[in-house]
């Protein structure tokens, strides 16, 4: 057999064995829509510059499907593993500039501070995961980032100021036990679903 027939059947072997299956789909999926668990920490729009603007998420362990189904979200992680069950979404920082757009700004780990769950940077998103806490029967996750430019600004999702503008969506779960996507905004954010505040 020449070498490249080989190199060809193997890769399509590898293929064939590695890529995805109807057993990498989520054993369930569900989808909740709850408007009250992502807000800013004392719904403040007005800072100085330096000052820190606080996230805060919490989802409450018991939800309801848009199917009217009644779920627990820490069934859907094994809870013998430390730090797996959790969910995540992103957020991102907007800049409006002088011609009344949006500018994504970069804000590094040193402009934040993880007060509970975890907040890590990926360009410019900020990826925020919220623990589940068994005390309170909650996922959570708060994180505070220093303002350290003037202007008018907005927190959202990547896609805010879009025409396909949908909402900020939660996810988790592990694939044999079933997968969550909850879309929820910000509290008290503008109708097109951002957040925003001004800094002096």
């Amino acid at each position: 057999m020449k070498p490249l027939s080989f190199s060809v059947m193997l890769v399509f072997s590898l293929c064939s064995a590695l890529c995805s299956t109807e057993e990498d789909t989520p054993s369930e999926q569900f989808f909740i829509e709850n408007n009250n668990l992502i807000r800013i920490v004392n719904n403040t729009d007005t800072f100085n510059l330096n000052d820190v603007i606080t996230i805060e998420t919490v989802i409450d362990n018991n939800q309801t499907t848009v199917n009217n189904e009644d779920i627990l979200l820490s069934n859907l992680f094994y809870d013998d593993i430390l730090y797996t069950s959790f969910l995540q979404h992103n957020l991102v920082l907007y800049k409006e500039t002088g011609f009344r757009t949006l500018s994504p700004i970069t804000v590094t780990l040193d402009d934040i501070e993880n007060i509970e769950g975890l907040t890590e940077v990926n360009g410019n998103f900020m990826q925020i995961r919220s623990y589940y806490d068994s005390n309170t029967n909650t996922f959570i996750s708060e994180f505070s980032i220093t303002l350290k430019e003037s202007g008018t600004f907005f927190i959202s999702d990547n896609r805010f100021g879009l025409n396909d503008y949908r909402g900020i969506f939660i996810t988790g779960g592990v694939l044999e036990l079933g997968f969550a996507q909850i879309k929820s905004p910000i509290q008290n954010a503008n109708e097109d679903g951002g957040y925003r505040f001004t800094v002096n």
